[in-house]
Order: structure tokens, then C-alpha cells, then sequence
């Protein structure tokens, strides 16, 4: 019978080194990372807290190996557990993808959500007042208040995990989470660092070339709007445009922080490119950025896979960013095709399961909660085509209303497609 050991780490963070602002990836294996304490509850025994000085030797007087890890979100403490301590059970189990396979029609599953849900009591809120602290900063009493907060939480957890299993929760399902977790706990996947750096090479020259072949007249035209705008039609490219909130007129939207502009960065003519990187003085683009960012994590090790079991309401595996959502479109170069919904250019007529549509740019609107109903997941707000017509993706979710699939587009809607690219190319 192997032993259960729930636990959960507390790690020092601050305003800019959290899980809000980078990924788990980069958060674990920073220089900044630091365990605090950790609390550990063995099968039915007590729960303790080892602060930081007494962890290693905590963790290492359990049998790993005749082990199951349970944890709220075991992605992270399982990989700090292993990458920063070696450790390897038997199994990792995980409350939140249980909770999420167990409730898909509700919107949270968090500790304290669960908790609420299950009536097995209240979490605490300790964690704030340590934002910024590192180990050394905590005197005797504020780490015993932290060290009783985390106690609760694994408290929760376990009961938590237990009243799941009791709901009959299937074993293979649970060899799943083990799986699921296992492809980001312990990646193998290795990043070529020398194929990364020649893209990254080969994308800052071609940059280069394309800027350097701007004409002088080319470059004072780029600061003045109507020109600007012209060089861009020159370019078969319709100036986005915004409405500005002073006259309440339509204007061009060329500032920094117009979201359709930026989105030519990534337009498929590369002079559009150079030019509106010229324009907003930019140091990289999307590509320069994305590839530097696999680079970086080259460097810290294997890439770690992060899917979500049972991310979508069917029990389908989910990722991690909304962002890879996959949407139609009419593309001016390439015909019909499937898009990421952040490669969307702002030329791109968009399906919206009747007809191609204009659109005002793909918009990043920060990390907000999304929620997942019949296999779609976005901000709750977010429309949605259903049996009940044009709703909330929440109001479907409340009211149990399913998601229509829409129609595909036929031979007439990518003629018409045409037609409006034209004219709006005109």
C-alpha cells in the first residue's frame, strides 16, 4: 500500500517575480526562487511545517519511492519538489484537475472554491502579508502565523482528495494526472539552442536589410500620419483606425498603443514590418521575442509540457494560454485558413460562423480567469453562438445552454471574402 503525502510549498514572490507575471517554467527556475516552508501530511497522520532550514531534511526522510504526491496544483510544487530537490514518487495526483474532472461546469477551482464547495473549511490568507519577505525577513511569530496558514491548506487538500475518492473517482483516471503531470514535472524534451540562435540570427538580419533599404524621404514620411498611412496602401495595407475620444471621430490609429497597428509587426510583408517597427521604434518584433524566449529557457533546462488534465468541459487536455485558441480566417495571401488567435493579422477577415467578418485587431487584454463550457474557453463575458442564441459564455454555462458548431464557409462565402478584401484594399 503506498503512502499518501500531501503537501504544499510556500516560496518567497513579489510585485514582479510571481506566477502573475511570468510563467511556473521561469518562477522555479529563477536565481530569485526560494522555499519558505513546506507543510507535509503523511497518510492519516498530523500535519507539520518544516521551515526553510528543515526542509531538505523533511523531504528527505520519506520513501519516495512507495509514494503518492497530492497538492492543490502539483505542476508546482512537483516541479519544485523535483527540479530543486530531487524528488521522485511513485505517483503525482493533483485536487485541482480532480475538481476540474469532478464540477467541469464550475468556473473556479481554486483551494478556496473547492473548499467552499465541499464544506470541509475556510483557507486562510497569510500569503499576502508575506509578499516580498524572503526567509530571513520573517521574525518567529509571522513565520509560525505562515507556517499554521500552510498547514490548513494541506489540511483542506487532504480532505479535499479524500471526499473526491469517496465520489469513486476512476484509477485511471488518476494514472492520467500522473501522466499529465509527469510531461512538465520531469520534461525531456530538449530545446537546439543552435537552430533557436540562427532563427533569432536570421530574423534580426533580414530586419536589418529591410530597414536599411528605407529611402531617407521613406524615413520622414514615417513620422507624419497621412504619410504614413499612404505608405502602408502603397503597400496594400488599409490603415487601421480607431475612434477618437475627443471628437468622437474616426482617426488613425498609429500610436503605440493601438493593438491593430502593432499587429502589422507581424504582417506577411516584411517591409510592412520593417516599416511600422520604424514607426513605433521598437527593438524586436513578436518572432524576435517568442524565439529569444525558448532560447532563455534552453539555458535553464528541458522544456517542460504544460497541459491541463481535463482543461475543457469534454475532458479534453487544454493549454495553458487562451491565446492558442484557433479561429478561421480569410487570409489576403493564403485563401481560408486556422490561425492562433494572437497570429491574427489585422487584414484578416475573421469567420464568425456565418459569414467573414472585419475585425479591430487581436487585443491583449491582460491574464484574466477564463472559464471553460462545452469545450470552449474564454473570459466569461465573452459571446458565444448557442441554443439560446447570442449569450455570455457564462450565461451558457448558468443556464446549461450548448455551444452551436458553426457552419464551415463555402465556395460563395470565400468569393464575397474576396470582394470585401478588395474593396477594402481600395
Amino acid at each position: 500500500m503506498s503512502d499518501v503525502v500531501v503537501l504544499d510549498l510556500e516560496t518567497y514572490y513579489d510585485r514582479e517575480y510571481s506566477l502573475s507575471k511570468i510563467s511556473t517554467e521561469e518562477y522555479i527556475r529563477s536565481p530569485l526562487f526560494e522555499t519558505i516552508g513546506v507543510a507535509i501530511k503523511i497518510d492519516h497522520g498530523p500535519t507539520k511545517w518544516y521551515p526553510k532550514p528543515e526542509v531538505k531534511a523533511a523531504l528527505a526522510a520519506i520513501d519516495w519511492g512507495n509514494a503518492m504526491v497530492v497538492a492543490q496544483n502539483t505542476m508546482f510544487d512537483g516541479a519544485i519538489l523535483k527540479w530543486h530537490y530531487g524528488v521522485e514518487p511513485k505517483a503525482w495526483l493533483d485536487i485541482m484537475g480532480m475538481s476540474r474532472a469532478l464540477f467541469p461546469h464550475e468556473k473556479s477551482h481554486s483551494l478556496k472554491t473547492q473548499a467552499q464547495r465541499m464544506g470541509v473549511g475556510a483557507k486562510g490568507d497569510e500569503v499576502v502579508a508575506a509578499i516580498g519577505k524572503n526567509y530571513k525577513d520573517f521574525d518567529a511569530k509571522s513565520l509560525a502565523r505562515y507556517g499554521a496558514y500552510c498547514v490548513n491548506d494541506v489540511e483542506l487538500t487532504y480532505e479535499l482528495f479524500t471526499q473526491y475518492l469517496r465520489r469513486g473517482f476512476p484509477i485511471k483516471e488518476l494514472q492520467l494526472i500522473d501522466l499529465t503531470l509527469r510531461m512538465f514535472i520531469d520534461p525531456v524534451l530538449e530545446l537546439d539552442r543552435e537552430l533557436l540562435q540562427d532563427h533569432l540570427a536570421d530574423v534580426l538580419a533580414k530586419k536589418e536589410a529591410l530597414l536599411s533599404k528605407l529611402s531617407a524621404d521613406d524615413k520622414s514620411r514615417l513620422m507624419s500620419n497621412p504619410q504614413l498611412a499612404e505608405m502602408l496602401k502603397e503597400r496594400g495595407v488599409e490603415p487601421p483606425m480607431k475612434t477618437s475620444p475627443t471628437t468622437g471621430k474616426q482617426t488613425l490609429a498609429f500610436a503605440k498603443t493601438d493593438e491593430a497597428f502593432k499587429a502589422l509587426l507581424e504582417h506577411e510583408d516584411v517591409e510592412v514590418q520593417a516599416i511600422v517597427a520604424a514607426r513605433l521604434g521598437v527593438k524586436s518584433t513578436i518572432e524576435e521575442t517568442r524565439t529569444q524566449r525558448f532560447i532563455d529557457m534552453s539555458y535553464r533546462g528541458k522544456f517542460p509540457v504544460p497541459l491541463r488534465y481535463y482543461g475543457a468541459h469534454s475532458g479534453r487536455w487544454s493549454g495553458c494560454l487562451v491565446a492558442d485558441t484557433e479561429v478561421i480566417v480569410y487570409d489576403p495571401q493564403h485563401g481560408v485558413m486556422t490561425k492562433r488567435i494572437v497570429d491574427v493579422l489585422a487584414d484578416d477577415l475573421v469567420w464568425d460562423g456565418e459569414k467573414f467578418v472585419e475585425h479591430e485587431g487581436v487585443q491583449f487584454s491582460g491574464y484574466q480567469e477564463v472559464i471553460t463550457w462545452d469545450n470552449v474557453t474564454g473570459t466569461p463575458d465573452h459571446v458565444v453562438f448557442t441554443d439560446a442564441g447570442e449569450i455570455s459564455l457564462r450565461d451558457a454555462m448558468q443556464g446549461g445552454h450548448k455551444i452551436q458548431t458553426p457552419r464551415s464557409p463555402t465556395q460563395d462565402d470565400v468569393d464575397t471574402a474576396r470582394r470585401l478584401i478588395r474593396n477594402y484594399k481600395r
